[in-house]
């Protein structure tokens, strides 16, 4: 399956998730609500334009605000997510992983611990 398609169905369905199931958790004591939405942007290839991360940060937080009815609260965070993930990803990957091409953030690509810590 291609990069392309892949993240086209990522993206739908951290949406129908998000929005279907985990908005509709009660939320626990009144003060937490679970969000997943935010791993779309950090399972983004590695290989993909700055610009383009920041557009489909975009999307992603304007396509769960309309459903919320929250305009601007999922846009700001995502948008801030896009825009450290490559700073992130520089920190966190080992030199050694850097020279062999990966196209995802991976346990594999990065390593375990800086993985679970970038996730």
């Amino acid at each position: 399956m291609s990069t392309l398609v892949k993240n086209i169905i990522r993206f739908c369905l951290f949406i129908l998730v998000q929005v279907f199931v985990l908005n509709q958790i009660p939320p626990l004591h009144h003060l937490v609500t679970p969000y997943l939405y935010f791993l779309f942007l950090l399972w983004l290839p590695f290989k993909m334009g700055r610009r383009t991360q920041l557009v489909l940060a975009f999307a992603l937080g304007f396509a769960l605000d309309s459903f919320t009815k929250t305009y601007g609260l999922h846009i700001a965070p995502c948008l801030l997510i896009a825009y450290l993930r490559p700073f992130l990803i520089n920190i966190l990957i080992s030199q050694e992983s850097s020279e062999t091409n990966y196209s995802e953030p991976s346990a594999k690509s990065m390593g375990f611990s800086p993985y679970f810590t970038y996730v």
